[in-house]
This record gives C-alpha cells, structure tokens and sequence, in this order.
C-alpha cells in the first residue's frame, strides 16, 4: 500500500536541494548570466523559511525560469504528462469511479479515497446495485466504471449477457443523473498464462467490442486503456496476469482525466 507523506516540508525541501544543484550547475556550464544563477539559488535557499503552499508555488515557479523538470512531471509511456499524486486528487474531486478489485487498489495506494471511489472485490456489474445508488447519492460531475473482469469468470462466452448487465446500471445513473456523463473503461487485455489457468478470460476482446458498442448507443464515452500495459517498457501486471501493480494507476488515473477533459 502506498505510504501517505506524514511531512510534506520533509519532502518539498530536498526537492529545492536537487534543484538547487542543477542550477549551479548550468551556471557551470556557462548557460546562465551569473547573477540569474545566483539569484536562483539564492530563491531556493530562502525556501527553508517558507510555508508548505508557498514553497510548491516557488518550486514550479523556478522550474518554470530553469527548465529543470522533477520526478512528478514524468510521462506516462505515451506522451503524456502523468499527474502527480495531489493533482490526481484535484482533478478528481467531484467525481465518482465504480468498480471491482482493480478499482478499489486506487484507494489501497492511496490516490483517492471512497468519497470518489465505489468499489467492491469481487463485484460484477450484474450485482453493483448498492454501489450504483451509492454513486448517484453522491451527486457527482462525471462518472467512470469500470467492470468486466469478474463478469468473465460468470458470463463466459455470453458477453450479450455482461453487456445487457452494464446496460442497466447505465441506466440507472443516466435516469438518476441525466446531465452527468459517464465513461466506460475497457477490460484490459489478459495475459495468455492466465488464459491458459482461465480460458473464459480470453473472451475480453469480445467484451471490450461490446462496451464500444454499448457506448455508441448510450452516449457513453469508452475509454481504452490497453496501450498503457502493451505500450510499457515495464510489466506493470500481477503475477496472475490479470490484475495490475501501483505503477499503473497514475497512468490510468492520467488517461481518464485527460479523456474527461478534467482540470485542477
């Protein structure tokens, strides 16, 4: 489980460290006016005096004037500039995720908490009423489920079934919640050694073309998340071949916000 920071100056400081460093050492280089550079590191050193949201604002700030980029700015595989872990829970706010094990994880790591996430272990979208109502309660401004991997142990070669399902709960939300949009994740593809223990596993495709379709008919928005695990250098699944390690949620998390056009 991710470690929440118990003293965020402890972390904040060290990071004006390493900036601090990389600006003196571009004035070695010769690529700084000198007195830009020492103004700069003059900046990062009045940073131990200041309060936490000063001292964030005048790292990006500084970052901004350096060109000097942190951890938190790194990409995600694609292109794309991966949230770091307080924006996540910016962009989030407000909105509701549905969904099983998968799911819940983003609470087990920490990225949010269960006043955005209404997740179950083991929950198919067939049985998720309670979870659906308690979404709708929740008044959110945009909503994102995500199910299917428990519903291919049940539906099996049935994938009508598991869609007609889906159908339902959509329901449920858009009668509930008419303004509100809602977005459907794909199943994300499974590997063949855990096809081969589960050969009912390997109708995903034919769940995720049905969730497409399902989309063009309720006016959902599908979100395809496959490239995240086939497009990385790094084997970002569990050893079951089904579920996925922490290093994909800022990645997910990432993908879902930009597809929602969700803003801080």
């Amino acid at each position: 489980m991710k470690k929440q920071p118990k003293n965020k100056v402890l972390f904040l400081i060290p990071v004006g460290v390493i900036l601090a460093g990389a600006v003196i050492f571009l004035c070695t280089r010769g690529n700084e006016n000198d007195s830009v550079c020492k103004e700069n590191v003059a900046r990062l050193q009045a940073l131990e005096n200041s309060d936490i949201s000063q001292t964030e604002e005048q790292l990006q700030a500084l970052k901004q004037t350096t060109g000097i980029s942190s951890g938190s700015d790194a990409s995600d595989g694609s292109g794309s500039t991966l949230l770091s872990d307080v924006e996540i829970r910016q962009v989030f706010a407000g909105n509701v995720i549905i969904g099983d094990s998968i799911t819940e994880s983003i609470v087990e790591y920490g990225y949010l908490d269960t006043d955005v996430v209404v997740s179950k272990r083991g929950l198919n979208v067939g049985a998720a009423d309670d979870q659906i109502s308690t979404a709708i309660a929740l008044n959110p401004s945009h909503v994102f489920m995500a199910f299917g991997s428990n519903d291919l142990e049940i539906y099996g070669s049935a994938s009508s079934e598991f869609i007609d399902a889906y159908r339902t709960q959509i329901k449920k939300i858009q009668t509930a919640l008419p303004d509100v949009p809602i977005y459907i994740n794909c199943i994300l593809p499974i590997t063949d050694e855990a096809i081969a223990q589960t050969p009912d596993l390997g109708y995903y495709p034919d769940y995720n073309e049905g969730l497409i379709k399902l989309c063009q008919e309720m006016g959902c928005t599908f979100i395809d998340n496959s490239t995240i695990v086939t497009d990385n250098s790094e084997n970002l699944y569990e050893p079951d071949g089904e579920h996925v390690i922490q290093d994909y949620y800022p990645k997910w998390l990432t993908n879902m916000a930009q597809i929602a056009g969700l803003k801080a």
